[in-house]
C-alpha cells in the first residue's frame, strides 16, 4: 500500500529539510531565556538583556512584512537559502561574540533574517504540496515546533552546565547545513516575477492589461489583502489570539515571584500547555484539511482560550500550581488550534496572486502583537503580576464576539 507521508519522493525530502532547521529555530526560540541570560552575565551586561527581546522581535516584525513579496520577486527558494544562511551566520557570530554589544546586534541580524525566510516556509510548503495535504504538513512542522520547545530549554541546559552557553547554540550549525543542503538539492528553482512584454499581447487585449496593471499598482497591497472576503477577521483573530499565548511569557515569572518556584520549576509549569498546543497543532491540521476553516474549528479556538483566561482570574485570589497549570494548559488547546488555522486559511481562500503575502501579513500581525502585548502586560504588571495575567479575559471576550458574530464560513465547507 502506498503510504504518501512515508514514501521519500523530491517533496517529502523538502520537507524534512524545512523541519530540520524549524527544529533549530525553536530550539533558539524556546532556549533564548538560557543562554542569553547566561552570555550577558558572562559580559557583565545584563542591562542588554531586556533590549534584546526589544530589537529581535522589531527587526523580526519589520522583515516579516517585506518577506512574502520579496519572495515573489527574487524567488522563494533562493530567498530562503540566502536568508537562512545568513541567519546561520549570524548565530556563530554570536556563538563567538567576546562583548555584549556583538552579541545584540548579532541577535537583532537574526531576528530580521528569520523573519525573511519564516512566512516563507508556509509558501513553500503550499508549492510542494497539494491543497488537501497542506494543513496536515503544518500541523506536523507545528507539532515538532511545540516539541522542541518543551524539549530544547532542557537539553540547552544540559549543554550550559557540562560545557558552555557557546557550545549550546554552536550545535546547531551542521543542523542548517543539512537542512540547506536537502532543500537546496532538492526544490526545484522558484521562478522569479517578470514584468509583462506587453507587446506579445494581443491588440484588444493590450489595454485592458494595461488599466488592470496600473489599478494594481495603484491599490495598497493591504487593501487587496483585505478585500479577500473573511481575511479581515482573520487578522483580528490573529492579532487577539497572540496577545492572549504572549501570556505564556510571564508564567514562569508567576511561579517565581508569587510561588516561590525555582528556575527548573517555573519552566515545567508551561510543559502542559506546550503539549496541548503540539497535540493539537497536528490535530487541527489533519481536521482542516476534511473539513476545511469550519465555524466550528474557530468557535472550539476561542472558547477553550475564554474559559483559560477566566482561570487566570482565581489567580487574583487563589495562589497555586494547580491554577497556573490548568489555565495554561486549557489556553494551549486553543493557541494550538490557532498555530494551523490562519495559515490554512490564507492558503485556501485567497487568490492564488496574493497567497503568499497574506501569510507574511499574517507572521507580521502575529510579531507586531508580540510587541503591543510586551508593552501592555508591563504596564497592567504594576497592579502586580496576577492582574497582569488576568486582564487576558479582556482579550479572549473580544475574540469570543469577533469569532461568533464576524467570522463566516467560508463557501464551499
Amino acid at each position: 500500500m502506498k503510504i504518501e507521508l512515508l514514501k521519500l519522493n523530491r517533496a517529502n525530502i523538502v520537507f524534512i529539510g524545512l523541519v530540520i532547521i524549524n527544529i533549530c529555530v525553536s530550539y533558539l526560540a524556546g532556549s533564548t531565556g538560557i543562554y542569553a541570560a547566561t552570555a550577558f552575565r558572562e559580559y557583565g551586561r545584563l542591562d542588554l538583556f531586556n533590549a534584546m527581546f526589544i530589537l529581535e522581535p522589531l527587526a523580526r516584525s519589520l522583515s516579516l512584512l517585506i518577506s512574502g513579496r520579496a519572495g515573489e520577486y527574487f524567488g522563494r527558494k533562493q530567498l530562503y537559502m540566502w536568508s537562512v544562511g545568513t541567519f546561520a551566520l549570524s548565530i556563530a557570530i554570536s556563538a563567538v561574540a567576546t562583548d555584549g554589544i556583538t552579541f545584540l546586534l548579532a541577535r537583532g541580524a537574526s531576528g530580521f533574517f528569520w523573519g525573511l525566510f519564516f512566512a516563507n516556509v508556509f509558501t513553500m510548503i503550499n508549492d510542494i504540496m497539494s491543497e488537501e495535504e497542506y494543513p496536515v504538513r503544518i500541523g506536523i512542522m507545528q507539532t515538532i515546533y511545540s516539541l522542541v520547545l518543551i524539549l530544547g530549554p532542557i537539553l540547552c541546559g544540559l549543554l550550559t552546565e557540562s560545557w558552555n552557553w557557546r557550545i549550546s547554540i554552536a550545535t546547531l550549525l551542521p543542523l542548517f547545513v543539512v537542512g540547506m543542503l536537502l532543500v537546496g538539492c532538492f526544490m526545484p528553482k522558484s521562478k522569479i516575477k517578470k514584468k509583462i512584454n506587453v507587446n506579445i499581447l494581443k491588440e484588444n487585449s493590450k489595454t485592458e492589461s494595461i488599466n488592470q496593471d496600473k489599478k494594481s499598482g495603484r491599490e495598497l497591497l493591504i487593501v487587496q489583502l483585505l478585500k479577500q472576503r473573511g481575511y479581515g477577521v482573520i487578522i483580528l483573530i490573529t492579532f487577539i489570539t497572540t496577545c492572549i499565548s504572549c501570556s505564556g511569557n510571564y508564567t514562569p515569572l508567576y511561579a517565581q515571584t508569587i510561588l516561590g518556584a525555582n528556575t527548573a520549576i517555573s519552566a515545567i509549569v508551561l510543559a502542559p500547555c506546550n503539549i496541548f498546543v503540539m497535540a493539537l497543532s497536528s490535530a487541527a491540521g489533519i481536521y482542516i484539511s476534511k473539513k476545511g476553516c469550519t465555524k466550528t474549528i474557530f468557535i472550539l479556538m476561542s472558547g477553550t482560550i475564554f474559559i483559560g483566561t477566566c482561570i487566570y482570574v482565581a489567580t487574583l485570589f487563589i495562589s497555586s500550581y494547580f491554577v497556573i497549570i490548568l489555565s495554561t494548559a486549557i489556553i494551549g488547546i486553543g493557541v494550538g488550534i490557532h498555530q494551523v488555522a490562519p495559515f490554512a486559511f490564507a492558503q485556501r481562500h485567497l487568490e492564488d496572486k496574493l497567497i503568499a503575502e497574506g501569510i507574511s501579513f499574517i507572521s507580521f500581525v502575529q510579531g507586531v502583537a508580540g510587541v503591543i502585548a510586551g508593552m501592555v502586560y508591563s504596564a497592567t504588571m504594576k497592579n502586580g503580576i496576577a492582574f497582569s495575567l488576568a486582564f487576558t479575559v479582556v482579550y479572549s471576550l473580544t475574540l469570543v464576539l469577533i469569532t461568533i458574530l464576524k467570522y463566516k464560513e467560508p463557501q464551499g465547507e
